[in-house]
């Protein structure tokens, strides 16, 4: 089976017309070992207002591509979306949904509940707003602390000389503090000048926590503190994060956490994921298999009812398979009873092995099985690799026995099934079994198999409910 067309674009060194910079070679190394084609582009022609000279080296017809790269303007980000249309070459991130996530105008009423309180105002490079202004914009804050940022940037590394206004009614010491920040910002200000309600936070840091399809794919460090790595609890959050994300159209984001000290988790910063920095050490290679799924058309997720299927992408699987089917890193599956299923561990070696022999090919190999309710993993199931060239695939799969007797099942081979027959490349999805073994043959009569005979010792079952 032939790849999905998509393409990765990095900006170009500088020095080295042709290479990615070096600031985004792990993403590009990570982008190579999975077979994806990768591009660059002039990110100083881009800036300067040339968008077809930028785009010069993207080859022709390119197809569906994520952008990771340097932060951008919203003006030249849609310069280069423009460009690169012309070229054949369609952003899975529009302009529209780059703004919306890019400039906090653009998120701050979705993410209102879960954000500190904020006020802005347009302002041009240079030309801060008076007191009246600012006394204006600042009154619903009711005095008290607040930071000083654009529509996009803080200046938290000149803390009290640019960022921190400890009473906002205190209307000479706001000015002072807006008009420094503007400034230090000189021509990159942003939109204009944002007042935040100040919250005070704990000592452990900010955790970046990176969305693709409202799917929380990689959670780590932030940036500018690769020490410090608070492990969030995603629970409160990420319901509001899906419906924010799906009420903007954002497909790729990052959203920056901080625990209050009152224990509730915040949101800090929302940003598109394309132009958002990765820490030292971070998990580069899940983040791009993740964007190479969602780029070539494939979920992130299933669900039906209770159930939900989640792929096991190569650099998790590389995991699960050297820990023996464990894997215990931040956001990888807690397993009901403790371990997974024995057969796991050697399916997820042999999803790892697949991306060393050609391409990868995502959506046909290994998914866990989960609980909606609370996210426990309770067995797997798998495709033995994409459909063939007679369009006909086969179904696996295996529980933890903890949960062997309770549905899961005959639930998620359905689920599997219904999407796998949904899908254009597909005519027949088939499932085998031992002729001994009958409680795996009633699980597949239930999800909606019928029997097709045998084929080398082994009864075999095709999916006959769309």
């Amino acid at each position: 089976m032939r790849p999905v067309d998509r393409v990765f674009l990095f900006p170009g060194d500088p020095l080295r017309p042709g290479r990615t910079d070096p600031e985004f070679a792990r993403d590009a190394a990570a982008v190579r070992a999975i077979g994806v084609r990768g591009a660059v582009i002039d990110h100083e022609a881009l800036v300067a207002g040339d968008a077809v000279r930028a785009v010069a080296r993207v080859p022709s017809g390119a197809g569906a591509a994520w952008y990771r790269g340097w932060m951008l303007p919203s003006e030249r980000y849609a310069a280069l979306a423009a460009a690169l249309g012309e070229r054949g070459c369609l952003l899975l991130t529009t302009p529209g949904s780059y703004r919306a996530a890019h400039e906090l105008p653009g998120w701050y009423e979705t993410f209102a509940d879960l954000t500190p309180y904020s006020r802005w105002l347009p302002c041009a490079p240079g030309q801060p707003p008076g007191e009246a202004e600012l006394a204006r914009l600042a009154a619903p804050l009711g005095g008290g602390p607040a930071v000083v940022k654009d529509w996009v940037k803080s200046r938290k590394h000149e803390w009290d000389e640019a960022a921190y206004v400890p009473d906002t009614s205190d209307t000479a010491r706001l000015a002072a503090v807006v008009g420094r920040f503007v400034d230090l910002q000189e021509e990159f200000l942003t939109g204009g000048v944002v007042l935040r309600a100040f919250e005070p936070y704990g000592t452990a840091g900010e955790a970046r926590v990176w969305w693709v399809d409202g799917e929380p794919v990689l959670v780590g460090a932030h940036p500018d503190t690769p020490g410090q790595y608070p492990v969030p609890d995603l629970s409160a959050v990420a319901p509001v994060v899906r419906a924010a994300l799906r009420k903007l159209g954002c497909r790729f984001v990052t959203t920056d956490l901080a625990r209050r000290t009152d224990g509730v988790w915040r949101v800090i910063e929302v940003g598109d994921g394309q132009v958002s920095g990765l820490p030292e050490g971070a998990d580069t290679g899940t983040l791009v298999e993740a964007l190479a799924t969602a780029g070539a058309g494939f979920p992130l997720t299933l669900a039906a009812g209770r159930v939900v299927l989640r792929p096991v992408l190569p650099t998790a699987a590389a995991r699960l398979a050297d820990g023996g089917g464990l894997d215990d890193r931040p956001g990888g599956p807690v397993w009901v009873g403790g371990r997974p299923p024995e057969a796991t561990a050697s399916t997820a070696a042999a999803v790892a092995q697949s991306v060393t022999l050609g391409p990868y090919c995502p959506g046909w190999g290994l998914f866990t099985i989960t609980r909606a309710d609370d996210g426990t993993a309770v067995g797997s199931i798998c495709f033995h690799g994409p459909p063939d060239d007679e369009g006909e695939v086969e179904i696996g799969y295996t529980l933890c026995p903890a949960a062997r007797g309770e549905g899961w099942a005959t639930e998620a081979t359905r689920l599997l099934a219904d999407w796998a027959s949904g899908r254009p490349e597909v005519r027949t999805v088939r499932a085998v079994t031992e002729p001994a073994n009958i409680p795996s043959q009633r699980v597949l009569e239930r999800a909606g198999f019928v029997p097709s005979g045998d084929r080398g010792g082994l009864r075999t079952y095709v999916f006959a409910e769309a």
